[in-house]
């Protein structure tokens, strides 16, 4: 798997994130992936598109997350934005699409090349799967905060 492209620029924490639904949360990420380059314009309505057919709540614990993407449709680069919400929004839940999840947590794939998507889903579906990494990211009050956590995280995976 390639190393998981994760920097400060793509991580959005509130209060700078105004966000109530999926659909704000996957735009507002979707928006930041386009400004940094990582995807094309397509990109946010196909992840969006995604979304309502396949959900991707987990109700992983101390907190809700989701793992939103699109198929290989619009991404340019291989990146990852995050999303810190204090307060949840509702997503639905991956298994059982009629639950669901208050979300606290939000990574927005973009993988560049389709070989890769099952090793990246893999990887940060490890990581919100890390009952003490969910608390210490949702906690956490800056982009810089959230960097400092997953550093380690993505220089161990290669």
């Amino acid at each position: 798997m390639p190393k998981p492209i994760i920097s400060e620029d793509l991580i959005v924490v509130d209060p700078e994130l105004d966000a109530s639904t999926a659909e704000s949360v996957i735009t507002i990420l979707s928006e930041r992936l386009a400004e940094k380059g990582y995807v094309d314009e397509s990109y946010c309505q196909a992840a969006l598109d995604r979304e309502r057919r396949f959900p991707t709540g987990l109700p992983t614990l101390p907190y809700a997350t989701a793992i939103p993407h699109a198929d290989d449709n619009g991404a340019r680069h291989t990146g990852v934005a995050v999303a810190i919400l204090s307060s949840p929004v509702p997503f639905r839940a991956m298994d059982t699409p009629d639950r669901i999840l208050d979300v606290r947590i939000v990574m927005l794939m973009a993988v560049a090349e389709s070989a890769n998507q099952v090793s990246m889903l893999q990887w940060v579906c490890t990581l919100v799967q890390d009952q003490a990494l969910v608390k210490a990211l949702a906690s956490a009050k800056s982009s810089k905060e959230v960097m400092t956590i997953l550093k380690p995280l993505i220089e161990q995976s290669q």
